[in-house]
């Protein structure tokens, strides 16, 4: 990637962006800006002056902080800009429109008949009705991974095969005239928790038919050569173990996703496993051995890089409560971290919105980079 040159345009844009980053998620006055962003006050009245005569944000009603003059909050005007969100996945397909706080403000279910890549762009298309398309920033695209995320191209996910090596990201932006942004769907989960704001050091781990992984680091997102994001679920936790669907053997997925884990039980699903806790010995020792399986791949990771959280997304949401502690259990006696301080076993975000909001951050992430 192209290194680009600091001169004053650079540092202009840069604290324009890192300002709408911040007033994004917390309203605030022109001198708490200041301080967040370590701009001068004079600097921070300026940009804020801009973005107010732009329409992009607007003032809230004044609040008393003592004597003096009241403080006038800077807010993000909502409907400033839109971004579109497609979430693809292995059995279903929807799409969304979000503003630009984090709003979903309409979804559509794509049918998975026929042409699904038409199916989709018509989705998207009836999602902009009445739009003021000028608004619209773009569209992210999650998808199982791994992809590509620099030609916007699906690779080959295991059970995937109808997406191998299709560009979906220049496909839609040819034609819904929008610029396009693949990315794996832990990665755009991981994205979206980061913006909620608890931390920015830790590992989204999404486990369902596959076991997904997105890494921030330094509130980053965590990358390789080629554009290829971190897969967890494809490093080997049993050297001569299981043949894996990437071709490995014994990797983390092939043990611990939901398929492979209930392969042989009495059990359909994860939440039909989980109702039967303390009541069956099955479904306590799958319980239990998917604790091991997760905690054996997390640990490798938390042993690489030092990260204060690990965030459970997918299937496993349902009844989380029984894996975490368990996950807790196993990191902090078996990591080396934990001589440094225990790493918490949270969940990410519940809300059945998450996925399609996880899609448009991927627009607005790119975008508040300069």
């Amino acid at each position: 990637m192209a290194i680009k040159a600091r001169n004053a345009d650079y540092t202009k844009e840069y604290n324009r962006k890192e300002a709408l980053r911040i007033l994004r998620h917390s309203p605030m006055s022109r001198a708490e800006l200041a301080r967040s962003t370590g701009l001068t006050r004079a600097t921070t009245s300026l940009i804020a002056d801009e973005l107010l005569n732009e329409g992009i944000l607007m003032e809230l009603a004044p609040q008393s902080v003592g004597r003096g003059r009241s403080a006038i909050p800077l807010a993000v005007r909502e409907d400033c800009y839109y971004v579109l969100g497609v979430q693809l996945q292995r059995t279903s397909c929807s799409v969304g429109l979000c503003d630009f706080v984090g709003h979903l403000l309409r979804q559509k279910e794509v049918s998975r008949e026929g042409d699904q890549i038409f199916s989709i762009v018509r989705a998207l298309k009836e999602l902009l009705e009445g739009v003021d398309k000028s608004k619209v920033l773009g569209i992210g695209i999650s998808a199982p991974g791994p992809v590509d995320t620099h030609e916007g191209r699906i690779l080959k996910p295991p059970r995937f095969d109808q997406w191998h090596g299709v560009a979906l990201a220049p496909m839609l932006s040819k034609y819904m005239e929008l610029p396009a942004f693949l990315e794996n769907d832990a990665c755009a989960l991981a994205l979206h928790q980061m913006e909620l704001g608890e931390s920015q050091n830790f590992l989204l781990l999404v486990v369902d038919s596959g076991v997904g992984s997105g890494v921030i680091t330094r509130g980053k997102l965590l990358g390789g050569a080629g554009n290829f994001t971190c897969e967890l679920g494809h490093s080997t936790i049993c050297y001569n173990g299981r043949h894996c669907e990437c071709g490995n053997r014994g990797c983390l997925e092939a043990y611990a996703s939901i398929q492979n884990l209930l392969e042989g039980s009495s059990y359909h699903s994860w939440k039909e496993m989980i109702a039967n806790l303390g009541k069956e010995p099955e479904a306590e020792e799958l319980l239990k051995r998917e604790a091991e399986y997760l905690s054996a791949g997390i640990i490798n990771m938390l042993n690489i890089i030092q990260l204060d959280t690990v965030y459970l997304a997918g299937d496993v949401r349902h009844g989380h409560e029984h894996l975490e502690w368990r996950l807790q259990k196993e990191i902090n006696r078996r990591s080396m971290t934990r001589l440094i301080g225990p790493a918490k076993v949270l969940t990410a975000d519940l809300r059945p919105e998450a996925g399609l909001l996880a899609a448009g951050d991927v627009v607005i992430s790119r975008y508040l980079i300069v």
